[in-house]
């Protein structure tokens, strides 16, 4: 089923646009808590970005936005029930839609949450994909069959092991495989390699030195090729991976490796069987006394020209408890730094999610900040230009949006008359079967945008479209029970 709502504001914007060279720094809010986990360049420029925002309950629905290339908010959707709902990464498919996987709460336990839609966002299908034990999908790929690989990881026994599902165009699982021993095992990424094979790359605290990043390869059957883990005695993370040209595989994470007792940038290069190279761990103190250690650490790492983008969040002082940082580094990690090392201040914690390259030879990265106003929490990108430099103005705007968005609740069974319909001035809405409870109803146009919100007691209310122009509109009534939606034509 399609769900067409949403709306957007735009308060104030600033692109900065030079040389067909684009940066932006634009935090999003509905003033509420906003969080984003993926982002993905779509076929007309523009971006997709997949998250979670608070809903009307007080728990989380999986959180969908798409901004044009210069970051202007064009829509939001969001999708999920009464649980907790929360998107973890995003691609664009084959035929210009989008797939997005993440978990949600369809009968109390966690289950891997999948979706499908068109490039507008309405749903092709939505998949919860589990059993009695909770289950987790962290990241998708799309295969060449048009179906779909997912990473997460499963609950069996009471502890996660690593998961990976094969399902087919519309959301059929084929197959599911999963990894690891007897204690905790989960994957965050999964990629597939120049040879078909599949990688994923997570933690494991199953194989000895406590807590190591781990690292699996698998056949395009899901069969294991080999599995390893990474790192010395403490905790040791791997949440993100790119396979290099070479066929060689980085890995970027956290790590607190004696002698340092805090977690830290980490970065580490193996080869296509898995065998350890060298590893790179970035150290900070507080840039002041008393000298702090913090935790920080990589969430991302991707190709960008003929080096790597390493980006997460790092803590430079005790009035800047997280910041986004990116730094670039060789393909060959141990020998490098290539410049273009930054960080995005505020009093707050932001951490950056997740980046890629952009068409323009530029740099996107999708963060959560917590500074931007009174809420929680807000979506917010960053673009850099080629020269990996500060977009302008350094400290954000704002785009706040209404929270009324695609919603993914239960529609009411209730039919609601609405007549004429067509019609070219008014409609009227029979609403007695309602029995004088409160609805509340709007009419959004073609393109989402709101035009009427009205509540209303009475059995019978009026809807004006004398000043609409010709077109289809949308007429949402809102009870305790759900949503009704009509279309209505308006011919002149």
């Amino acid at each position: 089923m399609k769900y067409l709502i949403y709306i957007s504001f735009i308060f104030y914007l600033t692109p900065f646009i030079g040389a067909s060279q684009i940066s932006f720094e634009i935090s999003y809010s509905t003033g509420r808590n906003d969080q984003a986990r993926a982002i993905v360049q779509t076929n007309d420029i523009g971006y997709a970005v997949v998250g979670s925002t608070v809903n009307y309950d007080g728990n989380t629905d999986l959180y969908l936005m798409k901004v044009d290339s210069v970051g202007a908010f064009l829509w939001a959707k969001r999708y999920g029930g009464y649980g907790m709902e929360r998107g973890e990464d995003i691609i664009e498919t084959h035929d210009g839609g989008l797939a997005f996987v993440g978990y949600g709460q369809p009968h109390g336990d966690y289950d891997m949450y999948v979706l499908r839609t068109d490039n507008m966002g309405d749903t092709i299908f939505t998949k919860y994909i589990g059993d009695e034990n909770w289950n987790f999908g962290h990241s998708i790929i799309q295969t060449s069959d048009k179906g779909f690989v997912i990473a997460g990881e499963t609950y069996i026994n009471g502890s996660p092991s690593g998961y990976l599902v094969k399902i087919d165009s519309m959301g059929t699982v084929v197959w599911e495989k999963t990894f690891g021993g007897t204690q905790p095992d989960k994957f965050y990424e999964l990629v597939q390699s120049s040879n078909g094979d599949f990688i994923m790359a997570g933690e494991s605290e199953s194989f000895g030195n406590g807590r190591q990043a781990y690292v699996v390869r698998t056949d395009s059957l899901g069969v294991l090729i080999w599995e390893n883990n990474y790192g010395n005695p403490g905790i040791n993370f791997a949440k993100s991976l790119v396979e290099l040209p070479s066929g060689e595989i980085v890995l970027s994470g956290g790590s607190n490796t004696p002698p340092e007792f805090d977690i830290d940038n980490w970065g580490a290069k193996i080869d296509s069987a898995g065998l350890f190279f060298h590893e790179h761990i970035v150290t900070d103190y507080t840039s002041s006394l008393p000298f702090v250690q913090n935790d920080d650490w990589n969430e991302k790492v991707f190709n960008y020209k003929d080096s790597l983008v390493f980006a997460g969040f790092r803590t430079f002082d005790l009035a800047e408890p997280g910041n986004i940082n990116f730094y670039r580094y060789t393909q060959d990690i141990a020998f490098g730094d290539r410049g273009g090392f930054q960080k995005f201040i505020s009093s707050n914690k932001e951490i950056a999610y997740d980046g890629q390259m952009t068409s323009d030879n530029g740099m996107i990265l999708a963060c959560t900040g917590d500074f931007m106003d009174g809420s929680q929490a807000n979506i917010y990108l960053i673009k850099v230009d080629s020269n990996l430099s500060n977009p302008l103005p350094f400290f954000n705007s704002i785009s706040y949006q209404d929270d009324i968005t695609s919603i993914n609740e239960p529609l009411s069974q209730m039919e609601i008359e609405i007549y004429p319909n067509p019609t070219q001035n008014e409609v009227t809405i029979n609403l007695s079967s309602f029995k004088n409870e409160k609805v509340r109803i709007r009419v959004f146009d073609i393109y989402g945008k709101l035009i009427q919100d009205l509540q209303s007691t009475n059995s019978i209310e009026k809807v004006d479209f004398s000043s609409s122009k010709s077109g289809m509109y949308l007429i949402s009534i809102e009870s305790k029970d759900g949503i009704s939606q009509q279309k209505v034509m308006v011919t002149k």
